[in-house]
């Protein structure tokens, strides 16, 4: 561990040293130093202090709970002033950035079928395209609309490269440069995705591992493959359902962890080997947020009332009657994931209403209305909270207290037909997604 982080804090005294005019050599440099402190030090490719210390934001809501510890981000900003770049994408997605040092990655897809698959990498201080890839889907997808997943799934970025997967199965590995690694045809592997409105689930980052949940109409399943290599390390069959959430992967040492909630169901999963440990059934409308946790409690979101509720880890098998913490009595949470950052829990409704729950019992302390719904999830840095809503304006609330403290009001302009679907933190700034751009707020 000591070496680690000694190499860590050399990358980071030898970036701050490169004067701005080199930006691409400074790039170059911090790269190759990862690369070097993966080799020297053995240790998991998503190692988390690595990160940290790079001031990376690796996959979807970062490390999987939309907390940073950058407190140095933006308070104000508008059209005129705060935005320190904005660059349009090859094509349309929904997925969110991601970072790594000074990279920002992203995907989208293009065609009548979304039959053209594309990453690109930018510079995330000028915002400049360092490179792009564009990839022919193995299958072309009939439907495309807006209401139907169109490169939704997010990323996934760490020491070797980025990895990305695509509602047409194709599932790649590229390192920094933009060179290919590997990759997969899931769908040619495993079946044709089923069902009405696409795939949504992200790519979920673990040590030397990446995790992919397939919930369709047909067979699905938990996969779990090889950063270095892209092979199956386990595949866990599951029953059909159709949901859009993202795993969440679990550090508990020796017990580390993958939390499912999707579509009726609450699951926790043995990393090591793909087996299903604990349970709670009889769940509804839990299809789109994603599970969230402080370590010791998970919470789900749910579209329904009395389904969003909190479990204590630690159980096995059915856990029903033995680890429900609480089920919030009117919250509800659509489309964004829950937040659960000092001691309140933040859910974000249909209809655009901000609800803090207490995180040690479930009761509601107090309610907020934004300007708009949010497809983004509620995100913490120190004493703030910022909600993006889906129309460009973004309300930051303080982070503690019996009632709702607004600090700002901002907005960015969207297109009419358009929406923020995610967002990125790194180096001190915000990097927006919309559908064919990414807008980096902050200086």
């Amino acid at each position: 561990m000591t070496v680690k982080i000694d190499v860590a804090q050399k990358i980071h005294s030898t970036s701050l040293t490169i004067v701005e005019n080199h930006q691409a050599m400074r790039t170059t440099t911090v790269l190759s130093l990862m690369a070097l402190c993966v080799g020297f030090s053995e240790l998991s490719e998503s190692s988390p202090a690595l990160g940290e210390e790079l001031n990376s934001w690796p996959g979807f809501r970062g490390e999987g709970n939309s907390i940073t510890y950058d407190e140095k981000l933006p308070l104000k900003w508008s059209e005129k002033e705060g935005v320190a770049w904005r660059v349009s994408l090859e094509g349309f997605g929904q997925s969110s950035p991601v970072t790594w040092g000074d990279r920002v990655y992203v995907t989208s897809t293009g065609g009548e079928n979304k039959e053209h698959l594309y990453l690109e990498c930018f510079n995330l201080t000028s915002g400049k395209r360092l490179w792009r890839q564009r990839m022919e889907a193995s299958e072309k997808v009939e439907k495309v609309t807006k209401m139907i997943s169109q490169g939704a799934p997010t990323p996934v970025a760490g020491p070797l490269g980025v990895y990305c997967f695509y509602e047409s199965g194709d599932l790649f590995a590229f390192d920094h440069e933009g060179r290919e690694r590997w990759n997969r045809k899931l769908t040619k592997e495993f079946g044709q995705f089923e069902g009405g409105h696409g795939v949504g689930s992200s790519l979920v980052g673990a040590p030397k591992q990446l995790l992919l949940l397939i919930d369709h109409d047909g067979p699905s399943y938990l996969l779990c493959v090889d950063r270095k290599t892209g092979k199956t390390v386990w595949k866990t069959e599951r029953e059909s359902r159709v949901s859009w959430t993202t795993p969440l992967y679990l550090d508990r040492g020796d017990e580390a962890q993958v939390v499912i909630s999707s579509n009726g169901a609450l699951e926790g999963y043995d990393l090591k080997n793909g087996k299903r440990i604990w349970w709670l059934e009889n769940i509804k409308r839990n299809t789109v947020a994603s599970p969230s946790s402080d370590g010791s409690i998970v919470v789900i979101g749910s579209s329904s009332p009395r389904q969003c509720l909190a479990v204590k880890l630690g159980g096995e098998g059915n856990i029903a009657k033995t680890h429900v913490a609480w089920r919030a009595e009117s919250a509800t949470s659509s489309f964004s994931s829950p937040l659960l950052y000092r001691g309140i829990v933040y859910f974000i409704n249909r209809a655009g209403t901000l609800q803090a729950q207490s995180l040690s019992n479930g009761k509601q302390l107090w309610e907020y209305r934004l300007p708009d719904g949010c497809w983004a999830s509620p995100v913490a840095a120190g004493d703030r909270v910022y909600c993006f809503c889906k129309n460009g304006e973004t309300v930051v609330l303080g982070a503690e207290g019996d009632k709702p403290q607004i600090l700002s009001q901002n907005s960015i302009q969207v297109a009419e037909d358009d929406k923020v679907y995610g967002f990125a933190v790194a180096g001190n700034r915000f990097v927006l997604r919309v559908g064919k751009e990414l807008i980096a707020v902050g200086t």
